[in-house]
């Protein structure tokens, strides 16, 4: 065991000498012996948590850059499905009224094949969710 001296000022011997007798150490060496040892468990709890911070951190900035495709994808999808929908309302002829009712059932069966081929793709599940976010209304 390798042997060192310190060199203490008069009140911060005193201030060891105390907290030695008061803890129930055998010597104020060894007080002193324990303070370094905890402060070097400190000292590298320190620098785990640090790299544990700097993996977090990574793991944010790639979430957040994976976020921003997804928000990027919806954006566009957002614009063609509106562009899409401006197209086809300008164009599509509205049927005459005796032959409405039954243009509406068609409509409505088409409307259901949609959305079954909409929850094919997207989950290879059934459409009843989906018909749960876009209700056909009469």
């Amino acid at each position: 065991m390798a042997q060192r001296n310190l060199r203490l000022q008069d009140d911060l011997k005193r201030q060891v000498e105390q907290a030695a007798r008061a803890r129930g150490y055998r010597s104020s060496s060894a007080f002193m012996v324990e303070a370094i040892e905890e402060k070097l468990g400190r000292m590298q709890a320190a620098e785990s948590t640090s790299e544990a911070e700097v993996q977090i951190a990574a793991n944010f900035s790639r979430i957040r850059r994976d976020i921003q495709t997804i928000h990027t994808s919806v954006q566009a999808l957002y614009a063609l499905t509106d562009t899409l929908t401006k197209y086809v309302t300008t164009c599509m002829v509205e049927p005459p009224p005796d032959v409405l009712v039954a243009a509406r059932a068609r409509g409505r069966l088409r409307y259901d094949k949609l959305i079954r081929a909409a929850a094919r793709t997207m989950t290879g599940g059934e459409p009843n969710g989906l018909k749960e976010l876009f209700p056909m209304e009469d």
